[in-house]
């Protein structure tokens, strides 16, 4: 039997990635417009690597509810869209997976919240900012 402790939260390999993923937004913002898609490409890359990696790495059955509502799962899906459409609000995903939450538990005033949310950052998306 092995005597194996928990990890801190510092020691997983999630929390390395998101650090990177955050240090990497920092120069999607940049203007230089070549250099500012090839950070974007290789931080979307990064991002989709590691939703595979969260995804796989449950040993033989995968428990789609669980995955789903994994942060990491959320945060990995956010940064890879991010990276591919900058228009994006980063906060877009933490509604989704509000959404996700409150639709599994039944949560009828949860769902409502989050699809106003969803709707109103779509909104201004789409409709962009006052000439």
């Amino acid at each position: 039997m092995e005597n194996t402790a928990p990890l801190k939260f510092w020691q997983g390999t999630n929390f390395w990635i998101a650090i990177f993923l955050a240090f990497g937004g920092l120069f999607i913002g940049f203007p230089e417009g070549e250099a500012r898609n090839i950070v974007s490409a290789i931080f979307g890359l990064i991002a989709t690597a590691g939703l595979f990696r969260e995804k796989l790495k449950a040993a033989a059955k995968v428990d789609w509810k669980d995955w789903i509502r994994s942060p990491n799962t959320w945060n990995y899906i956010g940064a890879a869209v991010v990276a591919i459409v900058p228009a994006i609000p980063g906060d877009f995903f933490l509604r989704l997976r509000d959404l996700i939450d409150a639709i599994l538990g039944g949560n009828w005033q949860g769902i409502v919240t989050a699809l106003f949310s969803i709707a109103t950052m779509l909104y201004f998306i789409i409709k962009g900012p006052k000439r």
